[in-house]
């Protein structure tokens, strides 16, 4: 079975188990791993998920493979994937399977965002689980590289209330250090927006200093798509 990873450059096949595990439905059909993804939240993770978490931990497994591994699992709200979500923002550039999936804009790696997602949408998932904690953990890890790893809009998906209120204090030096590397270097991606966009949904919070972070931000120049949400959220603004 050939297949292309979303938003991706390259064409790619799966191992045999991955295919079985994520390429297949819960009806024994070809499926795209979205679907399966979507599908097993009614239950079907259950059969699925030890299986998931054996390929996650595999190194000699294919990237992409493990990559979609991780998705699943952080979408149904498993501890052992958000554990790697954790561990994967501690260490953005060591992640094997950086460059499995790009956005169609720019040709950036987007894992991370795709890994936003899945933490953010999982919320679903989390009394069931009883993972609660561990997808704030996940969450605060990716806001923690937000100044440094591309996510554009999907960062939206971690700025649910619970998150960004348990988040703040990292939020807080991201978005800080983020002002500083606007202004002194130059990025592939869209940092302006993304840090505009955290301190757009930090003001409900700590209106105070989102206020002030959003000044710093414009004085930063980050771009007019940034400039947009500043102003639609922080009307005083100049």
């Amino acid at each position: 079975m050939e297949y292309e990873v979303p938003d991706s450059h390259d064409s790619w096949k799966p191992s045999a188990r991955v295919a079985e595990l994520l390429f297949v439905d819960f009806d024994g059909m070809p499926a795209d791993p979205d679907d399966v993804i979507s599908d097993g939240l009614d239950g079907g993770y259950r059969d699925r998920s030890e299986a998931l978490r054996q390929v996650l931990r595999d190194s000699g497994e294919d990237p992409a493979g493990r990559f979609l591994a991780c998705v699943a699992l952080t979408r149904w709200g498993d501890a052992v994937g958000y554990e790697e979500v954790v561990a994967a923002a501690h260490s953005p550039g060591a992640v094997a399977w950086r460059g499995a999936s790009y956005d169609r804009l720019n040709g950036e790696d987007d894992t991370f965002g795709v890994l936003a997602d899945a933490v953010g949408d999982s919320v679903d998932m989390e009394d069931e689980r009883g993972t609660g904690a561990e997808r704030v953990r996940a969450a605060e890890a990716l806001f923690g590289v937000v100044d440094s790893v591309q996510f554009g809009r999907h960062i939206s998906s971690l700025l649910r209330e619970d998150l960004v209120v348990a988040s703040l204090p990292v939020i807080k030096g991201t978005v800080g250090r983020g002002i500083t590397r606007l202004e002194h270097e130059r990025h592939s991606y869209d940092l302006g927006l993304q840090l505009a966009l955290v301190v757009s949904a930090a003001r409900r919070i700590d209106t105070d200093w989102a206020s002030n972070a959003a000044r710093g931000l414009v004085a930063a120049e980050p771009g007019e798509r940034a400039l947009e949400e500043l102003r639609e959220s922080f009307p005083e603004l100049p």
